[in-house]
C-alpha cells in the first residue's frame, strides 16, 4: 500500500507536467450515415408536441424558447443475465430568437461510442424549409471534458468488476454556420451503454436533479423511464414540480414526467436553486436480489418517495457492516467495500504507527488521523467519499478508546433530511470530544465548519443489532469566524496615470475555502503536505535513480509554475479590476493547511490603470474602487420572489493606504465616512488623512446565512451602500 501510494504520486506529477498533442480527425462518411440512420425512429415516432413550430407571444423577447424536449431512458438486461443495456434518447426542438441564441448553438456535440449511438440535426428555416445538417465536417473531440453538459448523457457507463463491454466515450464536435435568428433547431441523439453486471448484485446510477426552470422558457418537457423487472426507480418532486406517473408498456414498467408552460427564472442571484425552485429528482437502481435493506429501493414497479428515520438507521447500519474490513475475502460486490476499507485502514495504521500517534492525547490523535487521510487520499485531485472517511475515523478512534458518534446529514445546497431519497445524498461525519469532524478537502483542517452543513438537520446513528436515529442540529457560524481582510498600499506613478499596488490578503474559516484555490494554484504547498501530520517525505523511500528522476521533474514543474502563476493571478484580478496593466509578484506567507496556522495569507504586487481622470490642473481618483468590484442590483432585480441564501455569515474588510502625490491635497472626505447597519448586514467606512496618506477602513458584514425575501430591502441597504461607495472619487487638488 505504501509503495502504491508513492507510485501514484509520482505518476500524477508526470501527468501535471507532460502534455500530449492530438491532431483533429474528421468523421468518416459511413459512420456519419449510420449515426443519422439510427435516429430515423425518433423522427417517425416523435410526440405530438414536436409537430408545432409556434411559440407563445409572451416569450418572443427571450433569446430562445424550448418548444419541446423529451428524454427517454430504457433499462433492459437483454438476453443475458450479466448485461444491463441502457438507451438514453434525447429529442429537443428550440426556436432561436436573437444572435445570443444563435451563438449558443453554433456548435453541437455527439457521441460515437457504440454502433447503437445516433445523432441527427435538422434546421427549420422561417419559410418552413427543413435542412438536414451533414455530419461530415464533424471533428473528433480531443478532451471529453470540453463537451458541454447539454450534450452529455445523464447516465454514464457504470464501473463494474469485470467491465467487459463495448461502449466507450468518443465524441465529435460539429460546427454549424448557417443559423439565423428565427431558425428552429430540431436535434436528436441516442447514447447506448452496455453495462457489465457480472459479479454485481446491483448497479446504482447517479441521481438526476432536474430543475423545471431552464435557460429558456419551455413549452413542453418530458422524461420517460422504461425499466425491466430488475430495475427500480426512486423519485421525489419538490417545490410544486410535477410528479412521475406510473404505467406499463411493451413489457416494461414505465414512469413518465411532464411539465408545461414553464417560465424562465429571472432572479437567480442568492438563490439556493435545489432547495427553493420546482425540481424533480430520480435515480435508477438495478438489483438482482431486490434487497431493500441495503439499497434505497421499494418493491419492483413502485416509486420510492420517502425514507423514515428508522429506515435510515437500518440502511446506514447495513452500509457500515458492509465496510467491516474483517469481512473482506474473495473479491465480489458483497465485500468489495470491505476490501477497499481494509486497504484504507492498513494504510492509515502504517502512518499512525510510524509516527507513534497512539501516544498522543485525544485531540492530537484526531488531528493526526485526519491529516493522514487527507495526505493519502486528498491530494492531486483525489477525493474520498464521506462514508469511508467516517468509517476509518470511527474505527481508529475506537482503537484509541475515544468515544465518538456517527452523524448523518445532507449537503444543504442539494437537499434536506426530510427529502432524502438516495443513498448518495447522505453525508457522513463524526462527532468526538464534543466537536464535529467533517470529511476532508484538499486544503481543509480538522473541525473546520462547511457552509454546506451549517445549521443542518442531522441524525446521530447508533450502530448494531437495533440501530437508531436521533435527530440533532449541526452548529452554525458567526461573521467573525469567517473573514477576509485585505491590506492595500497604493501609490501613483510620476505621470499620475498608473497605480502601483501592494496587497496583503488574509482569510480564515469558510471564507478561506473561497480564496484558497486561486492562492494555492501553481504553488508547491502539496510537496510538503506530510508536515501536517509530522511525517516524513514519502519520496525519500524511492530508489536513488527514481528519486533523481523525480527531482528533475519537480524542478521542471517549479519552473513552469513560476511562469504560470503570475498569468493566472492576473486573470483572477481581472474579475475585480477593469485594467490590470501588470502582475509583478506573488508571495505565499501561510497556506492555511495546518491546524496551528489556519489563516491563508499572501502578498501581491501589481499595477492598475483607469483609476485617475484629469480635471484641469486637478485629478479625480477612484480610490474606493481598490476594494474591488461590488455587487450592483439593477432596478429590474429589486423585486424578490425567493428567499436569499448567501451560504454563510462572513466579514470583509479593506484597509487602504493611499499615498497622496506631492503637490496635491485631498478634498471631499465627508462622503467617505458612512455607516449602514441592520440585523441583516452592515457596511461602514472611515476615512482619515495621516501625513501624506489617505487611509480608508472599509467593513462589509453579512450577518445571516438565510434572509427572508421580505427583508431584501434591508439587504439592499448595505449592498447598495457598498456599490455606491466603490464608485466614489476623491479630488486631488493642485497646490
Amino acid at each position: 500500500m505504501k509503495k502504491q501510494f508513492i507510485a501514484v504520486k509520482f505518476l500524477m506529477l508526470v501527468c501535471l507536467i507532460n502534455t500530449t498533442t492530438v491532431f483533429a480527425q474528421n468523421i468518416k462518411e459511413e459512420l456519419a450515415n449510420k449515426l443519422q440512420a439510427n435516429m430515423d425512429a425518433v423522427w417517425k415516432n416523435a410526440d405530438a408536441d414536436f409537430s408545432s413550430n409556434q411559440i407563445p407571444e409572451k416569450w418572443k423577447g427571450f433569446s430562445g424558447v424550448i418548444i419541446a424536449q423529451k428524454i427517454k431512458f430504457v433499462f433492459d438486461k437483454g438476453s443475458g443475465v450479466d448485461k444491463l443495456n441502457v438507451y438514453e434518447t434525447t429529442h429537443r426542438k428550440i426556436k432561436l430568437l436573437d444572435k445570443d441564441g444563435v451563438n449558443s448553438f453554433s456548435e453541437f456535440y455527439f457521441r460515437r461510442g457504440h454502433e447503437n449511438d445516433g445523432f441527427a440535426l435538422h434546421i427549420i428555416k422561417a419559410d418552413g424549409i427543413v435542412d438536414t445538417v451533414s455530419l461530415l465536417t464533424a471533428v473528433l473531440v480531443e478532451d471529453n471534458d470540453d463537451v458541454p453538459n447539454t450534450f452529455t448523457p445523464y447516465f454514464e457507463k457504470q464501473s463494474t468488476i469485470k467491465n467487459k463491454t463495448k461502449s466507450e466515450n468518443i465524441y465529435f464536435k460539429l460546427a454549424v454556420s448557417n443559423l439565423e435568428p428565427g431558425d428552429i433547431i430540431d436535434y436528436a441523439s441516442t447514447v447506448f451503454n452496455d453495462n457489465d453486471a457480472a459479479k454485481m448484485n446491483s448497479l446504482e446510477f447517479d441521481p438526476v436533479y432536474y430543475l423545471c426552470h431552464r435557460g429558456y422558457p419551455v413549452v413542453s418537457q418530458k422524461f420517460e423511464i422504461n425499466t425491466d423487472e430488475k430495475s427500480y426507480v426512486n423519485s421525489k418532486s419538490i417545490n410544486g414540480a410535477p410528479e412521475f406517473k406510473e404505467g406499463s408498456s411493451g413489457g416494461y414498467k414505465t414512469f413518465t414526467w411532464e411539465d408545461r408552460d414553464r417560465e424562465k427564472i429571472k432572479d437567480t442571484r442568492w438563490v439556493n436553486e435545489y432547495m427553493v425552485l420546482p425540481m424533480t429528482k430520480f435515480q435508477i437502481i438495478y438489483s438482482k436480489n431486490n434487497n431493500p435493506e441495503d439499497l434505497f429501493i421499494s418493491d419492483r414497479g413502485e416509486l420510492k418517495k420517502s425514507i423514515t428515520p428508522e429506515e435510515l438507521a437500518k440502511k446506514v447500519n447495513g452500509i457500515y457492516e458492509k465496510m467491516d474490513a474483517s469481512a473482506g475475502k474473495k473479491l465480489n460486490q458483497d465485500n468489495i467495500l470491505a476490501a477497499y476499507t481494509s486497504g484504507l485502514l492498513n494504510q492509515t495504521e502504517y502512518y499512525l504507527r510510524k509516527g507513534e500517534a497512539y501516544e498522543l492525547n485525544d485531540d492530537d490523535f484526531i488531528k493526526r488521523v485526519y491529516y493522514i487521510l487527507r495526505h493519502t487520499n486528498g491530494l492531486y485531485g483525489n477525493r474520498m467519499a464521506s462514508q469511508f472517511f467516517a468509517y476509518v475515523m470511527l474505527e481508529k478512534l475506537k482503537r484509541k478508546n475515544i468515544l465518538a458518534e456517527l452523524i448523518i446529514t445532507t449537503d444543504n445546497s442539494t437537499t434536506q433530511m426530510g427529502n432524502v431519497i438516495f443513498g448518495s445524498e447522505l453525508q457522513w461525519l463524526v462527532k468526538a470530544k464534543n466537536k464535529y469532524v467533517f470529511n476532508f478537502s484538499t486544503n481543509s483542517n480538522p473541525f473546520d465548519l462547511k457552509d454546506d452543513y451549517l445549521g443542518n438537520e442531522a441524525y446521530s446513528i447508533t450502530l448494531g443489532k437495533t440501530p437508531t436515529a436521533t435527530a440533532v442540529t449541526l452548529p452554525v457560524a458567526t461573521p467573525e469566524e469567517n473573514y477576509n481582510t485585505t491590506t492595500i498600499e497604493a501609490s501613483m506613478d510620476e505621470n499620475l496615470e498608473k497605480t502601483n499596488i501592494t496587497s496583503t490578503s488574509a482569510s480564515k474559516g469558510i471564507s478561506k475555502h473561497d480564496n484558497e484555490s486561486a492562492a494555492l494554484n501553481y504553488t508547491n504547498v502539496y510537496d510538503v503536505d506530510y508536515l501536517a501530520y509530522f511525517g516524513e517525505n514519502d519520496l525519500d523511500q524511492l530508489p536513488e535513480k527514481k528519486r533523481e528522476e523525480y527531482d528533475r521533474l519537480i524542478f521542471a514543474r517549479k519552473e513552469e509554475f513560476k511562469k504560470r502563476k503570475p498569468l493566472y493571478m492576473k486573470r483572477q484580478l481581472q474579475n475585480e479590476y477593469s485594467n490590470v496593466i501588470s502582475y509583478d509578484n506573488f508571495n505565499l506567507i501561510t497556506d492555511g493547511r495546518t491546524f496551528n496556522k489556519q489563516e491563508l495569507k499572501y502578498t501581491e504586487k501589481f499595477v492598475l490603470g483607469d483609476l485617475t481622470r484629469k480635471a484641469g490642473k486637478n485629478y479625480l481618483v477612484n480610490v474606493p474602487l481598490l476594494m474591488g468590484g461590488q455587487i450592483q442590483v439593477k432596478p429590474e432585480d429589486r423585486q424578490r420572489k425567493y428567499d436569499i441564501d448567501v451560504r454563510y455569515p462572513h466579514t470583509l474588510t479593506w484597509d487602504i493606504k493611499y499615498a497622496i502625490p506631492a503637490g496635491f491635497a485631498v478634498k471631499g472626505l465627508d462622503g467617505l465616512n458612512q455607516s449602514v447597519e441592520n440585523e441583516v448586514g452592515a457596511f461602514t467606512t472611515k476615512a482619515i488623512i495621516e501625513g501624506n496618506f489617505l487611509k480608508l477602513n472599509i467593513k462589509k458584514v453579512y450577518k445571516q446565512t438565510k434572509i427572508k425575501k421580505e427583508d431584501f430591502g434591508k439587504m439592499l441597504d448595505f449592498i447598495d451602500a457598498a456599490y455606491n461607495f466603490s464608485q466614489r472619487k476623491i479630488l486631488l487638488k493642485k497646490l
